[in-house]
């Protein structure tokens, strides 16, 4: 792993740390984390593995490309559908 691929991810666990504490906040931890991570495009394998998907289960640092952006739009619609203040935080 190079350098600045370092810095990008310790940036991001800083800035967007995953908070496992409820539904709402693992949720929005998540989405907001994933958001970040696609933004900066991170290669999947140095994403994030904190959630893993039922469908495939196989944690978001372990999906191919299809994969991952199936659950990030799965975990982004149950965002924006369960708690649309919190998605609103994230993509105003």
């Amino acid at each position: 792993m190079n350098e600045e691929l370092k810095e990008q991810l310790k940036k991001i666990e800083q800035e967007y740390p995953l908070v496992p504490h409820t539904h709402a906040g693992r949720l929005f931890s998540m989405v907001r984390r994933m958001n970040k991570e696609k933004e900066l495009n991170i290669s999947i394998d140095c994403r994030s593995g904190f959630a893993i998907s039922v469908k495939t289960g196989k944690s978001t640092n372990k999906m191919t490309e299809n994969e991952w952006n199936d659950f990030y739009r799965s975990l982004s619609n149950e965002l924006s559908e369960g708690y649309p203040d919190l998605f609103k935080r994230i993509f105003p």
